[in-house]
């Protein structure tokens, strides 16, 4: 049978009027959010470079132990204030090209031959907030961060839970990353071999969305990958499989995982075996995406040999959300726009919620975005 080429046109035109309303790679960054700049341990009093919402910034340490993060492209001529000269006694980076002198807060405070450096100059200054073992950055106005909202959350750090933390930088948007994680469907499929099950496809899915407050749930009945059923002990019993999805912000985004093994007495499974995960997400730029996994477990604390099990299976895992996403990211941007449309189906209506709300936010942004060229260190 022919395909007929005006059902497909008819398709594309409702596909493209659909998609108006939702975030996609080419939507501007949303920058009034807390982000993840990088693990507090990545960060010393050695210069540390990362392109994060598609600018570079340069993050250190003062004397006192506080980060700071600035812009690291000197106001002058753009050289990299990383590759200058740091008095660690003044807590100041002299430009290593024409000796231009900022401290910690981005104020230009020496120029060579004049006595005063012009009023007003300087570079960027970025707010950060660390709290162990992550350092948050806002992306927006400094002015309008406020430290208490960041979505920290408690249980990441907590004694009474083991951690491990995992990185990936895959070349896709951070948009796509949300939606993949709000869409559970695709374990059964993408994650076949690693942590998914034949079941989780056909699970019911119970999708929430209430204005910003977007999540999924699924109860699979089945028996439960290495990854879980190895550490513990309940390889080759049915298990019930309590997985959900929430989107907090765009910059983090939580996994759920509550375990019931079906064929053991309750008293045995106290406290309930539970895996929470911080999926943090922080645009590099369109097309690549900083990507911290913090993978907290109630269960075998302080078994090292079971954390090196997990973190190993679950790299593997999210290994395979980034080819997804690198391979998607490809195909998209080798598609002829004149025939390129994508259809939903109903699994995917918590992650148009989410791409409604991410275009939402941009264009409030954009909106209110001050007159290009009165921001400080403009090119000239």
């Amino acid at each position: 049978m022919a395909l007929d080429f005006d059902y497909l046109a008819q398709q594309k035109q409702n596909a493209d009027k659909a998609c108006e309303r939702l975030a996609n790679a080419q939507t501007p960054f949303v920058r009034n959010c807390w982000y993840v700049a990088a693990r507090a341990d990545e960060i010393g009093t050695e210069p540390f470079v990362r392109t994060l919402l598609g600018s570079s910034v340069l993050l250190f340490r003062k004397r006192d132990g506080t980060v700071v993060a600035l812009q690291n492209r000197c106001c002058h001529r753009s050289f990299p204030l990383a590759e200058g000269r740091f008095d660690r006694d003044r807590d100041t980076i002299t430009c290593g090209y024409h000796g231009l002198t900022f401290d910690c807060t981005g104020r230009c405070i020496g120029v060579p031959m004049q006595e005063q450096p012009p009023r007003g100059i300087g570079v960027r200054s970025y707010a950060v907030v660390e709290k162990a073992p992550l350092v948050w950055i806002w992306g927006g106005d400094p002015a309008s961060a406020d430290p208490a909202a960041v979505p920290h959350p408690e249980w990441l750090g907590s004694a009474e839970w083991d951690y491990y933390i995992g990185y990936l930088n895959p070349r896709g948007s951070y948009v796509h990353l949300h939606e993949n994680l709000l869409d559970l469907s695709h374990l059964s499929f993408l994650h076949a071999t690693t942590f998914g099950t034949p079941e989780y496809a056909v699970a019911p899915c119970e999708t929430r969305v209430e204005g910003m407050d977007i999540e999924v749930w699924r109860h699979v009945e089945c028996r439960l990958p290495a990854i879980y059923a190895r550490p513990l002990g309940w390889e080759g019993m049915r298990a019930m499989r309590h997985s959900g999805s929430r989107f907090v912000t765009p910059g983090l985004h939580v996994n759920t995982g509550m375990l019931e093994n079906l064929e053991l007495p309750p008293d045995r499974q106290t406290p309930q075996p539970m895996i929470k995960v911080a999926q943090l997400l922080t645009p590099e730029a369109p097309l690549s995406t900083h990507y911290y996994y913090c993978v907290c477990r109630n269960f075998a604390v302080g078994d090292r040999a079971v954390t090196e099990f997990m973190f190993n299976a679950q790299m593997a895992a999210f290994g395979e959300d980034a080819y997804a996403l690198e391979r998607l990211s490809q195909m998209q941007a080798q598609e002829d726009p004149e025939f390129f449309y994508e259809i939903s189906i109903p699994t995917d209506r918590a992650g148009l919620a989410m791409r409604q709300h991410l275009k939402r936010l941009a264009d409030a942004e954009r909106a209110h975005e001050p007159r290009r060229g009165a921001r400080t260190g403009t090119a000239a």
